[in-house]
């Protein structure tokens, strides 16, 4: 992001134009106080909690007047209750339990795996890295009513590491996931977060 500005400046001070601010074009602050489910994810492993945890980073880097209350995962919140995901009745819950107005939640799709297999003793255990294609979607919704305030998403494919695969099916569950998929998961949440940053243009 910073070098973005950096280029954005000195573009401007070639073309001999003024820097103008340009604010979010999603205001956060009259939400206040926010919360946030953890991401669920296609696959096994920590990719939605990488993408979670980012995506608070992201969104708080220039909205610094808001506070983002970490609720768990879906699993958690829906404990007990018989049903397979968060409707009404759970939002006006989380309301009157934590005191947020609204939640933000999210969903990480990995489409495509191609695996470069290193394959283990006995063959039945796989580590590798992988060129993965995967597209996050996220939403903000009220509290009170379910309405989506807010919607974003994005798509990247790019080469990652710390996946496993049992059979048919792949686990992301890297020791370090920042160095194994990082990149992947900043550039997804980069891009789907474009409304919550300022930006600068010429005038």
């Amino acid at each position: 992001m910073k070098q973005v500005l950096v280029i954005a400046a000195v573009v401007c001070l070639v073309a001999g134009c003024a820097r103008v601010y340009v604010p979010p074009k999603v205001d956060l602050k009259p939400f206040e106080r926010i919360g946030i489910i953890e991401f669920t994810c296609s696959e096994e492993g920590k990719l939605g909690l990488a993408a979670t945890r980012a995506f608070i980073q992201k969104v708080t880097t220039d909205q610094t007047d808001i506070g983002i209350i970490e609720l768990g995962t879906e699993a958690d919140i829906l404990s007990g209750t018989g049903k397979t995901r968060v409707g009404p009745d759970e939002l006006k819950e989380l309301a009157k339990k934590y005191g947020v107005s609204s939640v933000f939640t999210g969903n990480l799709q990995v489409s495509e795996v191609r695996p470069r297999i290193s394959i283990g003793p006995g063959l039945a255990f796989a580590s590798f890295q992988a060129e993965v294609e995967a597209s996050l979607t996220c939403r903000l919704v009220e509290t009170e009513t379910g309405a989506t305030r807010w919607s974003g998403s994005s798509t990247s494919r790019q080469t990652v590491g710390g996946v496993s695969k049992f059979g048919a099916a792949f686990s992301f569950d890297a020791k370090d996931p920042q160095t194994a998929y990082g990149k992947l998961v900043r550039t997804l949440v980069h891009n789907a977060t474009a409304d919550f940053r300022h930006s600068w243009r010429c005038r």
